[in-house]
């Protein structure tokens, strides 16, 4: 392998893992800079991939994402993939996270085994053991889809069905209806 070729890959996997340029995905209504850390990260130019693994932590505008493993998938910048910082990462088109899936955000807090981000419709996905929380609401279910724009989230059941738990507002939950959950 040719020392620039070294260089560039290096230069490619620093600049990932400072700041992704601003892209087309937005994990938050906000927009902006997409900010991705993790223990490590391996770039596949060719099929325009990023994967990112071990305590990823991913933050753009107010909202956040945390899994095991992030795979970024990215179209090619205006004028072919140039490689080098802030140079081959073209929009974000899709990301697909598996392995403890954090989604937070001021309004929400999700929580699954998978999850995926989709430029095109602008929903994000956590499947497995999806537990949403809203304030002191909890709802459980197994797919939940936010589309992020719309600030709507759809919680489905699966083979279950979807377990939800209301707080009113200035309420606190019945000792009763507590100690029957633990039983």
């Amino acid at each position: 392998m040719k020392a620039s070729s070294i260089l560039r890959a290096a230069g490619l996997m620093a600049g990932l893992c400072a700041v992704v340029p601003p892209a087309m995905g937005q994990l938050s209504s906000e927009g902006g800079p997409i900010r991705v850390n993790a223990d490590n990260s391996s770039v596949y130019e060719r099929e325009q991939r990023v994967v990112v693994i071990g305590n990823v932590d991913i933050i753009q505008g107010d909202a956040r994402l945390r899994a095991d493993k992030v795979t970024l998938n990215y179209a090619s910048r205006q004028g072919g993939p140039q490689a080098g910082i802030g140079g081959g990462f073209g929009e974000i088109e899709k990301m697909l996270a598996d392995g403890n899936v954090y989604y937070i955000t001021p309004d929400l807090k999700a929580t699954g085994n998978s999850g995926s981000y989709d430029a095109a419709s602008e929903t994000i996905t956590l499947t497995g053991e999806v537990v949403l929380v809203r304030g002191e609401d909890v709802a459980r279910g197994e797919r939940l889809v936010i589309n992020v724009p719309e600030g709507r989230s759809t919680l489905r059941g699966g083979e279950g069905r979807v377990q939800m738990l209301i707080i009113p507002n200035g309420e606190a939950e019945p000792e009763s209806a507590a100690a029957g959950r633990e039983e």
